[in-house]
This record gives structure tokens, C-alpha cells and sequence, in this order.
């Protein structure tokens, strides 16, 4: 099980992700459980989980008679995706940097830390930045706003991955911008955290639906 991965059903989930975002899988196809379990060397529970959170993301459909097919990532969802998340995630974000804790910052500053480091993969920082951003927003865990955003962020997920496997040089500025977040943060501003969560969302956004467009065109080529 590869470095970037906390358990054998995420190394699942991650290895699939990647091959459906580098093509391995193109939109269409078929995936069948006990052949990825026999090539990742793994039971056929994990692959199961995988594919469920596949599904979630939005990257799989499941039919009961046709099994599991590969969906393509568009443009169009990636937008929905995050306009949504630009008019709540903002809004979470000003309520919770009034009632972070020290240690929540301190955790959010070390997953900003690790993503800072010389050349993380791009599985990596994803797995940090989806850290930075929970330790940050976990103070309101308990509202039913908190479940929205999350649910928002695991269905950018996917496409986080892909721009920063087509750019690798995204990460660089979404460090910046993470470090000046986290300083907002600490000074519980938060007019500023909550103006600087709707850039980041909004720079972001546009990062990906360009790495999207990318990606389709060399995938169609």
C-alpha cells in the first residue's frame, strides 16, 4: 500500500480515481469487482466500499443489472459544483473561525505545512488539503450547514485531483492562498475569512474547469 494512503479501501479509492482521471478508464466503460480486486491485490470488500464512493463523487454509476460504468467529468458539473459551494462554504467559514479552537489551527497549520513541502504527489496534497480544510470547519460538525459543504467538497473532490494532476503548479498558489486563509483565521476576522473562502472557491473553480477541458481534449485526441 503506497505512502499517500491511511488504509487499504483508500488506497482502492485513490488508485481507481486516478486511473478514471489519467484514462485508464474512459467515460463508458465497465468496471468489474473482482477483476480490480485481483489486480490491486485486495478482497473484494474494499473494492466494493471504493466503488460506492465513486459513485458519490460522481465519477461511477452503479445499475443493479449493468453493474459499474465509468461517468466523464464536465465542465458544467464542476461549475454547479462550486457555485454552490461559493454561497455556503463562505458563510460556514465566518462562523467557525469565531469559535475555532488554538488546536484546530494548529492542526490546519501542519496539514498547510505538509502541503508546503518539496513536491508532495498530487494524491498527497489532496488528502492535505481535504485536511486543512476539515480541521478548520470542525467546530460546526455538529449543523446541518457543515453536512452540506462537506458533501459539496466530496463531490469537487474528483476534480481537485484532476487539475492537479494536469497542473502540478496549482498547488504552489493554493498554498498561498492557504496561508493567507489561515492568517485571516488566526486574527478571527472573519469579513476577511469569509471573502478570502469565496476567492479561493472562485480561483479554484476556474483552475479546474480549465484543467477539465484539458483533460477532455487529450483524452479525445
Amino acid at each position: 500500500m503506497g505512502k499517500p494512503y491511511r488504509t487499504i479501501q483508500e488506497y482502492v479509492l485513490g488508485t481507481l480515481r486516478a486511473e478514471i482521471l489519467q484514462g485508464v478508464y474512459k467515460a463508458g466503460t465497465r468496471m468489474r469487482q473482482e477483476e480490480v480486486a485481483k489486480r490491486l491485490g485486495v478482497s473484494t470488500t474494499p473494492v466494493r466500499e471504493a466503488f460506492r464512493d465513486l459513485r458519490a463523487e460522481g465519477l461511477v454509476a452503479i445499475d443493479p443489472n449493468k453493474g459499474v460504468e465509468v461517468r466523464g467529468l464536465t465542465a458544467d458539473d464542476v461549475s454547479e459544483i462550486y457555485e454552490l459551494r461559493m454561497l455556503l462554504e463562505p458563510m460556514l467559514a465566518a462562523r467557525a473561525c469565531l469559535r475555532a479552537s488554538a488546536a484546530q489551527l494548529d492542526a490546519a497549520q501542519a496539514s498547510h505545512d505538509a502541503m508546503s513541502q518539496a513536491a508532495p504527489s498530487s494524491e498527497q496534497w489532496a488528502l492535505l488539503n481535504e485536511d486543512f480544510h476539515q480541521h478548520l470547519m470542525q467546530c460546526e460538525a455538529h449543523t446541518r450547514l457543515f453536512e452540506v459543504v462537506r458533501g459539496l467538497s466530496l463531490l469537487a473532490r474528483p476534480y481537485v485531483s484532476l487539475s492537479m494532476y494536469v497542473q502540478p503548479d496549482i498547488m504552489a498558489s493554493n498554498n498561498d492562498e492557504h496561508a493567507h486563509l489561515l492568517a485571516a483565521w488566526r486574527a478571527r476576522d472573519a469579513a476577511a475569512v469569509q471573502e478570502q473562502t469565496r476567492v479561493h472557491l472562485l480561483n479554484t473553480r476556474d483552475a479546474i474547469v480549465a484543467c477539465v477541458d484539458q483533460s477532455a481534449r487529450a483524452l479525445a485526441a
